[in-house]
């Protein structure tokens, strides 16, 4: 299969593509796919939606935001501390794609190579990499694409800075209220997606066909499994960062 035929297959024959995959591995091109989208969300977030009109209403709400799902109080003197951080954040928005693409997709092949492992399933770990940036292209790509559209029609004067799976016009958070739940749990709502569920089935798909004893079944289960401990310890404020 090409590359054309591999993004093709992975929203209308996942199997039959990770069976492809499977036997040769590749993430370039979804790695690429996902810089693309992820600069062109930053860029509208940072640099279109937030202004130097506006940026200081945003960016108060954000730390405020974030010191409520911390627990924590903070004095004017920390409030300007960390809004002259998100300014400069904002200045070097350019940088963050990278990072952030990076980490996730790394992060989040080790971790499953580890459960894998664990579940005695013979794999490699570029091919959980290869499957997770192939899949990836469902939840940030395509669904990122509905976020694109959301933020743009939206406007700078309805942009919550925080959480940003809740910019998803499919995320859950659409019909709740952003202040009749803590900020944790509401984070933790704001990721439950069609999209989710559907790059979760993907993962299940891709992680059964790179697998030698691995079904179908056992490999739905585990990537269920891990992502209602990460929803709970994200509702629960266990996870630094997650609101």
């Amino acid at each position: 299969m090409t590359n054309a035929e591999r993004l093709a297959g992975i929203v209308i024959s996942p199997s039959r593509t990770f069976e492809d995959i499977n036997s040769r591995p590749s993430w370039v091109i979804p790695f690429v796919l996902l810089l693309i989208f992820n600069v062109a969300i930053t860029f509208v977030a940072y640099r279109v939606l937030v202004t130097p009109s506006n940026f200081e209403r945003v960016a108060t709400a954000k730390v405020q935001w974030d010191a409520s799902a911390a627990g924590k109080k903070l004095t004017p003197a920390d409030v300007q501390q960390q809004i002259d951080a998100i300014r400069r954040v904002r200045e070097r928005w350019h940088t963050l794609p990278l990072y952030a693409v990076l980490v996730s997709t790394l992060a989040l092949s080790a971790f499953f190579y580890v459960v894998l492992r664990l579940a005695r399933a013979n794999t490699t770990f570029i091919k959980v990499f290869s499957v997770v940036c192939w899949a990836f292209v469902i939840y940030r790509c395509i669904g990122g694409s509905f976020t694109l559209i959301a933020l743009l029609v939206h406007g700078s004067a309805n942009f919550v800075p925080a959480p940003a799976e809740a910019w998803s016009p499919t995320s859950l958070a659409q019909v709740v209220a952003r202040n009749s739940v803590g900020p944790n749990v509401y984070s933790a709502i704001s990721k439950l997606d069609i999209f989710l569920l559907w790059w979760l089935a993907i993962l299940a798909i891709g992680f059964a066909k790179i697998s030698k004893n691995l079904s179908l079944t056992r490999s739905a289960v585990m990537v269920a499994g891990s992502e209602v401990l990460y929803l709970f310890a994200n509702a629960a404020g266990w996870l630094p960062g997650a609101s």
